[in-house]
């Protein structure tokens, strides 16, 4: 498969049989620099990674092919996930689990609602939906691109944060510390109880897919 890429106007476009590639929304397949065009054109050439859908070429097609009305469906389910983030939820009998998250997310709580000037709630039933002032964090939303946009719903649904994720975004805190704090209950418990085989695999696989993710993230900046 003989690719070749096109610069024009600092975008980068692939090129096959005289014709520019498109997603399946009929939309250009381009991004904004050299490296991450050089590494879309290795990854065309590797099976493994065409079906990954969290290798670089797939996040950049999701990304590339997002319309407005598929946009505006990630912005409403990422504030869907934020009233119901993971690391808001305090319903434990274990005192020592709640002092633990917020010792380790209470800060982050606070900053988050400070930016955007919102009054936050933390959840005392795994059903309730948190008291979130959304529209600033929705004028957030409306301002990235869709890479950026991409990112912050692969790993909001993934980490079933999204004050955490904005906070890597903003890079403020680095991808381990975003899996280890969107994970505190379930490590607390892990370490009291113990973990089964299956389970170890989900865990491997949600790092690995993380990683990715964040790989995604570093070249698309």
């Amino acid at each position: 498969m003989n690719i070749k890429i096109s610069k024009i106007n600092n975008k980068y476009f692939f090129i096959i049989k005289k014709k520019q590639i498109t997603t399946n929304n009929g939309n250009l397949l381009e991004v904004k620099n050299k490296i991450h065009a050089n590494l879309l054109i290795n990854d065309f050439h590797e099976k493994k990674k065409l079906k990954d859908p969290y290798s670089l070429i797939n996040l950049t097609f999701f990304s590339c092919n997002l319309n407005t009305s598929e946009k505006n469906k990630i912005k409403n389910k990422i504030l869907e996930l934020l009233d119901f983030d993971v690391i808001l939820y305090r319903s434990f009998e274990d005192i020592e689990l709640i002092k633990l998250m917020n010792n380790k997310t209470n800060s982050l709580i606070d900053k988050f609602s400070e930016i955007f000037q919102s009054k936050i709630t933390l959840r005392s039933s795994i059903l309730d939906r948190s008291s979130i002032n959304n529209i600033n964090f929705k004028h957030f939303l409306d301002k990235i691109d869709n890479f950026q946009l991409t990112v912050i719903y692969k790993l909001a649904i993934l980490t079933k944060s999204v004050i955490l994720t904005y906070f890597f975004f903003k890079k403020k805190i680095n991808d381990n510390t975003l899996y280890k704090l969107s994970n505190i209950e379930y490590t607390y418990q892990q370490k009291r109880w113990g973990v089964v085989e299956e389970q170890k695999v989900i865990d491997i696989n949600n790092i690995e897919t993380l990683k990715k993710i964040s790989f995604f993230f570093k070249i698309i900046n």
